[in-house]
């Protein structure tokens, strides 16, 4: 049975919910839930997990950032329901996605490079909400 990489990452953040949700008071219960919520999101953000990927590999490293984009947009848009002010993100989002776009058009040859400006993309739209979040 062939198991995916985002099946493993839902697994390993579940068990420590999983793991502690037995005899636990409600406090622990809900710690162990927001534990289990901070490794999934660390793990579907990482892009350390997905550096690596060749040109055969462009889908699944397409579709991977697409579910940290997701993971972002959620991110940001509670932090504009809570009031606070993310300045620059819209921009970096656009730059994101235009990085997004030349990479599911990239070749062989033009992979490396899409690569490394979908990373600076990234990297900014992460450090825009990180500014926002400080």
């Amino acid at each position: 049975m062939k198991t995916s990489l985002s099946s493993l990452i839902a697994i390993a953040a579940l068990a420590p919910a999983i793991l502690l949700f037995n005899g636990c008071s409600r406090a622990d219960k809900d710690n162990a839930s927001t534990v289990g919520q901070d490794i999934k999101t660390t793990a579907s953000d990482s892009w350390d997990s997905i550096k690596d990927y060749t040109y055969e590999k462009k889908a699944d490293f397409s579709a991977y950032m697409s579910r940290m984009d997701d993971s972002m947009d959620a991110k940001v848009s509670d932090l504009k329901a809570k009031g606070k002010n993310v300045p620059d993100y819209d921009d970096a989002k656009s730059d994101f996605k235009k990085s997004l776009s030349d990479l599911n058009n990239a070749t062989a040859d033009t992979w490396a490079d899409a690569k490394a400006k979908s990373e600076r993309a990234w990297d900014r739209v992460k450090a825009d909400y990180e500014k926002a979040t400080n």
